[in-house]
């Protein structure tokens, strides 16, 4: 009997309900858009270029090296909690710690937090520990912020994995995934996914079938799962019960095994359509002994095309932040990440992205390796040379005065070698020993030639602090691409700061153009208009957010100029003055401001400050500042730009003394420079009470300072050889002029 139209219709319409309940219930599970994050801690780029798997990965997709810089002191642990908090964090191994939820854990859990968890979750059970740290740790993050906000939008979430060695359980994948209650929705953390094996130096390392396995029944629960592959760390932590051979061969294998389940979780995520997200939270030993704190970080999939990653953290090409994952994590979902500190990942096409990310890895740890060496000696010298000027004042006719001429032009040396170590990269030179050739040679030759042929005090200053300002100021306009690897630029394996302008760079072209400015042609008069339209570019260019981006520099710039012009236009300043000068800085930071929140699509420092104040209220302008005040107070004990500090400040106060009177005449000759040094005073000052590392900008800002001051009182000794050399006891130094040289 055939069946009839109604009978025919009536099978369609069931089968339609039946499908659409399928959905739905698969619905209330998971969406089908989903990330995935696998952690493969300790490995590192050179790792990633001998493996297949990883290298399709890249060459398919976009990486990065990750700064993994947290709150305080590095350590693994906090690696992990950085990612889950989307900002800089606290964490230490007890604070941190995974639990499948059974009747048991489930009441801990409760009596601990007064939170319900129930089986079939994963919980830190110390979450109240980890949170307490972080109130008290640098920046007061909230941990646990990535799987809040995915909770919040009704998102699931699920960890997988451990790198349990014996005993000691290390489960920190759990913080990636956990909301602020420390509640992942699945997981399997315990000996599940792992299998005994009595040849690996822990006795168990990852079971990577079963771990497909779980992966496999997360995907059909889960909309964000953390998968743990955990067996270099075991490696890491067994170390010292490993000779170097045997290191060598379970790291090998080890990685292998972990390049094996790359392709097939790849395989996954072409077919479903996933994000997929490959990071190493920390390095290994191997690479901290080397300076290559940088480990890879590769994104594939969802719109991600070949090339290079990067964020408004970093504002760099192959080089992110840890803190940029959550907000990463979020945008996919669509979920608003402003209120994290990190920025969402994009990125950007370059063709060879694998040997591009392997030369910014080479360039940036010799940069951060050549740092110390060069600056430490650079610093030594100009304590050396000022003193050496200072002795050469006092007892000009020591050796017959042999030593005035190489010391006017260490004084000019000691000038020029900041604009030498910012065009220094162009050269891409590889050893330490190469670039320090390279530095001393360009600054000797640059001082010697400027020393014998130009004569002229102003033309000389002019020519050398000119060309520094000049130079400084063209490159952050043109994007920054010398400063960014330069030695005394800044380095983004410490991750203080990754674009715009340092604060070393700050303050050598704040003393830079003031005293480019003392040096130009003309009267004092024609000279003030002249002044305020250089100083002005300057004080844009570093506060600019989408330039130099430092407001503290903003901020010195700003009140030292105007002190400056102030000074120039012979006007006394008292109460009223700074308190103009104050309002006229409030605007010119509102308007910064304005630009960075409303013009700009890659926010500043200066936006996520105010945005921090506006969520946290004073409590977060207060943190940012006890943050400022404690940096510098670690600075000002231990770094070499405090011992120069006190040396200018040092001789400078004996200048004032010895020879007698040698200040009265260099004050009538020279009034312009006279109002310039007070204004690097006045700038070493404030740069020392706003910057984080204000030390470092007072220091290279005076080097410019005592320099042209040694530089000015050495020249008129010289040319005034009669009463100048030996100045009657309070009549200052006789036969000086009012014109300038």
């Amino acid at each position: 009997m055939k069946p009839d139209s109604r009978t025919i219709l009536s099978g369609i319409l069931i089968f339609f309900v039946l499908v659409l309940a399928t959905i739905t219930v698969k619905a209330e599970d998971s969406t089908g858009n989903k990330v995935v994050l696998l952690i493969a801690d300790r490995l590192s780029f050179e790792d990633v270029e001998g493996l297949p798997g990883f290298r399709e990965l890249i060459t398919g997709g976009s990486a990065a090296l990750m700064n993994n810089r947290p709150s305080g002191g590095y350590s693994a642990c906090k690696g992990y909690v950085n990612i889950g908090s989307g900002t800089r964090a606290e964490g230490t191994p007890s604070a941190v710690g995974a639990l499948e939820v059974n009747e048991d854990v489930a009441k801990q859990f409760l009596g601990r937090t007064g939170v319900t968890a129930s089986p079939g979750m994963v919980v830190n059970p110390y979450i109240n520990k980890l949170i307490t740290q972080n109130l008290n740790g640098e920046y007061r993050a909230t941990v646990g912020s990535l799987g809040y906000y995915l909770h919040r939008a009704g998102l699931k979430t699920a960890v997988l994995g451990n790198c349990d060695c014996g005993d000691t359980q290390i489960r920190w994948a759990v913080s990636v995934a956990m909301d602020k209650d420390g509640m992942v929705d699945y997981g399997v953390v315990g000996e599940d996914v792992l299998k005994e094996d009595h040849g690996f130096p822990t006795g168990w390392r990852t079971d990577f079938s079963k771990l497909k396995a779980y992966t496999e029944q997360m995907t059909g629960k889960a909309d964000f799962i953390v998968i743990e592959t955990g067996d270099l760390t075991r490696i890491e932590e067994s170390r010292d019960l490993l000779n170097r051979e045997t290191y060598n061969d379970h790291r090998r294998d080890t990685l292998f095994r972990i390049d094996g389940f790359v392709k097939w979780i790849k395989e996954k995520a072409d077919r479903e359509g996933w994000l997929l997200i490959i990071v190493a939270p920390y390095p290994s030993d191997e690479s901290i002994a080397r300076g290559a704190r940088l480990t890879p970080v590769i994104v594939y999939g969802s719109g991600f095309l070949p090339g290079l990653l990067t964020s408004g953290t970093t504002r760099r090409e192959g080089i992110i932040a840890g803190i940029d994952i959550a907000p990463t994590v979020l945008k996919h979902f669509g979920i608003d990440a402003e209120v994290l500190t990190g920025r969402p990942l994009r990125a950007v096409p370059v063709a060879g992205n694998l040997e591009r990310l392997g030369e910014i890895g080479r360039r940036t740890v010799n940069t951060s390796n050549f740092r110390y060496p060069i600056l430490y000696n650079y610093a030594v010298l100009v304590i050396f040379v000022v003193i050496l000027g200072l002795f050469t004042i006092l007892y000009p006719n020591f050796l017959r005065g042999i030593l005035i001429a190489p010391e006017e032009t260490a004084l000019i040396f000691i000038m020029t070698f900041p604009a030498i170590l910012l065009m220094l990269p162009v050269l891409k030179l590889q050893t330490l020993a190469g670039n320090a050739v390279a530095a001393v040679a360009a600054s000797t030759g640059l001082s010697v030639i400027s020393h014998r042929y130009i004569k002229s005090i102003k033309g000389l200053l002019l020519s050398v602090t000119g060309f520094t300002a000049a130079l400084i100021v063209l490159d952050i306009a043109t994007g920054g691409s010398m400063i960014r690897n330069s030695v005394l630029g800044y380095d983004p394996i410490i991750g203080a700061r990754y674009y715009g302008i340092g604060n070393e760079y700050m303050g050598v072209v704040t003393g830079s153009i003031i005293i480019a400015v003392c040096s130009l042609p003309g009267s004092q008069k024609s000279l003030v208009w002249i002044a305020a339209a250089l100083l002005g570019i300057v004080v844009i260019v570093v506060g600019y957010p989408a330039l130099g981006a430092n407001l503290g520099g903003a901020i010195t710039c700003f009140l030292t100029f105007t002190f400056f012009m102030l000074r120039m236009l012979d006007v006394r300043v008292g109460i009223k003055q700074v308190a103009m000068a104050g309002i006229a800085m409030a605007v010119v930071l509102f308007a910064f401001l304005v630009a960075d929140t409303v013009f700009l699509e890659e926010h500043s420092h200066l936006a996520a400050a105010a945005q921090g104040t506006a969520v946290e209220g004073p409590l977060g302008l207060l943190a940012i500042m006890q943050r400022k005040a404690a940096m510098n107070l670690k600075l000002l004990r231990f770094t070499i730009w405090t011992k120069v500090l006190i040396t200018v400040i040092a001789v400078t106060g004996v200048l004032f003394y010895k020879p007698v009177g040698i200040f009265k005449g260099i004050f009538k000759k020279y009034p312009v420079y006279v109002k310039g040094w007070s204004a690097l005073v006045v700038a070493a000052a404030i740069g020392m009470a706003v910057n984080d590392s204000g030390v470092v900008t007072s220091a290279t800002g005076s080097i410019f300072f005592i320099s042209s001051m040694l530089y000015i009182v050495l020249q008129e000794r010289k040319l005034r050889r009669g009463p100048a050399a030996e100045p009657q006891k309070g009549d200052g130094i006789q036969g000086f002029g009012t014109d300038g040289a």
